[in-house]
């Protein structure tokens, strides 16, 4: 570096002095470790050589392995026509993605608009089928309501009862009557001095019996327990859940 700036004006390029070539020196020890340690690039990385390293390794880059730096020019004139190619190679499958994608968009559409009309038609064909189900559920509703509004009605017109309540939950298979009596009298809702979710809990434990036909059942048992669940979903004692449990259990042995 230092022999090709003296040839162009016989100046030292670290201080400008003058100086001759009989004057300078190789480089030696820690002075050579510095000046190779500097990282430099080559010389035609403007036309597309990557290559950095030392400067203690350049001129071995460029004697034997950089065709840039000897032929910049040429390689610069491959290098673009690869680069077009590959361009208008890029250009082409970008299109082609563009097409597939459009097509993929449209395939979706189309999926939507059947999905929907199947939805459509699904939904349909369900109420078609259920209709008769949900109008025979409201006829029994509206009959449950006329035996509600009934019991009501005669009720409102009893004489006065004896007292067949005095704080003890135990109503077995033999209470059965006792306990519908009990429901009947309060059949709007239970007083505040019954606790209608042991009450409850007494009618499950008659109707178990019941649903294991037990064999020493009381012989008027079927009838007595028709009494109790009829009077039960007649009344306003239980929880929504706890009337469709009974509501269940009437069913399940008396039919609708």
């Amino acid at each position: 570096m230092h022999l090709s700036s003296i040839n162009h004006n016989n100046l030292c390029p670290i201080d400008r002095r003058p100086c001759t070539v009989e004057q300078l020196k190789q480089l030696e020890g820690l002075s050579f470790r510095v000046w190779s340690g500097i990282q430099v690039k080559c010389g035609g990385h403007e036309s597309g050589c990557a290559w950095r390293g030392s400067i203690a390794d350049y001129a071995t880059h460029v004697e034997n392995n950089c065709n840039v730096g000897r032929n910049p020019v040429g390689n610069n004139v491959d290098d673009n026509s690869e680069l077009m190619e590959e361009l208008e190679k890029l250009r082409r499958e970008n299109l082609e993605m563009k097409e597939q994608l459009e097509e993929s968009r449209r395939a979706n559409r189309m999926r939507d608009v059947l999905l929907r009309e199947a939805v459509v038609t699904a939904t349909d064909r369900t109420c078609d089928h259920f209709a008769p189900i949900i109008e025979q559920l409201e006829r029994e509703r509206d009959s449950l309501r006329q035996s509600r509004d009934a019991l009501r009605e005669n009720l409102n017109n009893r004489p006065n009862l004896p007292r067949i309540f005095y704080g003890d939950y135990y109503f077995g298979r033999e209470e059965v009557t006792e306990l519908s009596q009990l429901i009947s009298r309060y059949l709007d809702e239970a007083p505040s001095e019954i606790d209608s979710n042991k009450i409850f809990n007494c009618v499950r434990t008659c109707y178990i019996a019941l649903d294991k036909h037990y064999v020493d059942n009381p012989d008027t048992y079927w009838y007595d327990m028709r009494m109790l669940l009829g009077t039960c979903l007649a009344s306003g004692w239980f929880t929504d859940n706890q009337w469709n449990n009974i509501d269940s259990w009437y069913r399940k042995h008396f039919g609708t």
